[in-house]
């Protein structure tokens, strides 16, 4: 019984662990977008489109992920595709830095409500974690890790373990994949762009077995980039030089031709098809709709603090970044802080609860006398 107890209390110890780490953050309060000026991201495109899977996964650690494919075997399937960027993004293992051809990426999350962050330009692995809990504390400072060694840092699948409240209070991630596979997320994106949020698109197949014609070249990312260079793509990542992809067809029947913003007109062109082009707004209200046009425009008004294009087709819907509100100066990114005084009272509050559970798992119960 004693060595049973004491095997508990190491397990919970362990547990316990990154929650003696993790701080208590002050998180900015909503702010929407606003200026008099606006922030066009496709203001320098030049016209070089990359097409882009950034996770998919092969088989890594022995087969312990479920990737099916090796990594070299998921990377030679998306160029024969015409996949400029072929993103291996294995659980906690760059790739790139073990001989594969790919951008230095991966998928980082082990906990059973499958939060899971992807570092992009990945300089190191993040290790830590909290398996079994989460709350908006630990998801923060788990971004913030994440980000501490790599460009950017995407939230993929949002509604997996994601409110749409963490989205409006969570900073240091600056992209959210828009599309996973088959399924979209546009509610999660709205929910931070209405709180003043700058993050851009992206769609991602999400495949762990190239095989799998339902979760394997039908979501993917056109980014505006001179080169396939892990630098040149970051760049347009990081700038929103990029729009998503969503396959819901058979076979992609359009791409977007132009994007253009004249004073407060915004002008968006498609070739292919004619498609359906939504102007969407603060909320995620569709402020306009034009039907089977290769070509739309909407006036952005005084109290609209973004807009976002969507142009769809029986076959493709593409997600464009928007178009926001700022200063004239500079995007101010929001960023959650520490609260130095609530971090060490709760600190102090786990510590405490330790050393009881060490006290009471290593004591030994003295054995029961009798008078008799």
């Amino acid at each position: 019984m004693l060595i049973f107890r004491r095997v508990l209390a190491t397990f919970v110890l362990a547990v316990a662990l990154p929650y003696l780490l993790a701080p208590v953050y002050r998180f900015p309060p909503p702010r929407q977008f606003a200026g008099t000026a606006l922030w066009n991201p496709y203001a320098h495109t030049s016209g070089t489109w990359q097409r882009t899977n950034l996770h998919a996964h092969g088989r890594s650690w022995g087969g312990l992920t479920n990737g099916t494919q090796l990594d070299e075997d998921v990377v030679r399937a998306y160029r024969q595709r015409g996949y400029a960027v072929a993103g291996v993004s294995d659980y906690h293992w760059i790739a790139a830095q073990h001989g594969i051809d790919t951008l230095p990426l991966y998928e980082h999350g082990y906990n059973i409500a499958k939060g899971h962050q992807l570092a992009i330009g990945a300089r190191s692995v993040e290790w830590l974690d909290f398996p079994f809990w989460q709350g908006r504390d630990q998801k923060q400072y788990v971004i913030d890790r994440v980000g501490a060694a790599a460009d950017l840092v995407a939230i993929n699948h949002p509604n997996t373990a994601y409110s749409e409240d963490d989205l409006r209070e969570l900073t240091g991630y600056q992209l959210m994949e828009v599309v996973n596979g088959p399924f979209p997320g546009e509610d999660f994106w709205d929910a931070a762009l209405s709180t003043g949020h700058l993050v851009w698109a992206l769609a991602n197949d999400d495949s762990h077995d190239i095989k799998n014609s339902r979760r394997t070249f039908i979501a993917w990312n056109m980014i505006d980039a001179p080169s396939a260079s892990t630098s040149d793509i970051v760049n347009a990542l990081r700038d929103g030089r990029h729009y998503a992809v969503s396959l819901v067809g058979d076979k992609a029947d359009a791409s977007v031709k132009s994007i253009e913003l004249q004073d407060t007109t915004l002008t968006v062109s498609s070739s292919g098809v004619p498609a359906t082009y939504l102007f969407v707004g603060q909320d995620g209200t569709v402020r306009k709709t034009a039907d089977q046009v290769m070509q739309a425009s909407y006036t952005i008004e005084p109290q609209d603090t973004y807009i976002r294009t969507v142009i769809r087709t029986p076959n493709i819907v593409m997600y464009l970044n928007p178009i926001v509100r700022y200063d004239g100066v500079a995007l101010s990114p929001l960023r959650a802080t520490t609260n130095v005084t609530a971090s060490w009272l709760q600190r102090g509050f786990l510590l405490a609860l330790c050393a009881a559970v060490l006290f009471l798992s290593w004591r030994r119960t003295s054995p029961h006398r009798s008078n008799a």
